[in-house]
């Protein structure tokens, strides 16, 4: 689960977990679909891509205490997002939560069970 503690909207229900290094080379790719309440977070990582993707995502990049540093919404396949040199970690949600949630550069997430 990923809450937004900045405005307490809730970013994902259940979480992937994409922490070793197989599952972030692969990250979404064997995925059809992203279901509305279900995220990756991918860690380490400072840069992603949406290169063989079936779906458009949304992106947020986060620090060490899951600050939000960068966003990017409805990513479609076949782009290369910048590199984030301040990164630790990467949220990936579907298209359309960033809006929803009102979720900000700045903004403090918290990661529980889920």
């Amino acid at each position: 689960m990923i809450l937004n503690l900045d405005n307490n909207q809730l970013l994902c229900r259940h979480t992937i977990q994409a922490n070793t290094f197989w599952k972030r080379l692969c990250g979404l790719l064997p995925y059809k679909s992203l279901p509305p309440g279900q995220g990756m977070l991918i860690a380490p990582c400072k840069s992603v891509h949406t290169f063989f993707m079936r779906f458009p995502i949304d992106v947020i990049y986060l620090d060490r205490e899951l600050r939000v540093l960068a966003l990017y919404e409805n990513v479609p396949r076949g782009k290369t997002l910048p590199y984030h040199k301040k990164a630790y970690s990467v949220l990936e949600l579907p298209a359309g939560t960033i809006k929803a949630t009102g979720t900000q550069a700045g903004h403090r997430l918290q990661a529980g069970a889920g």
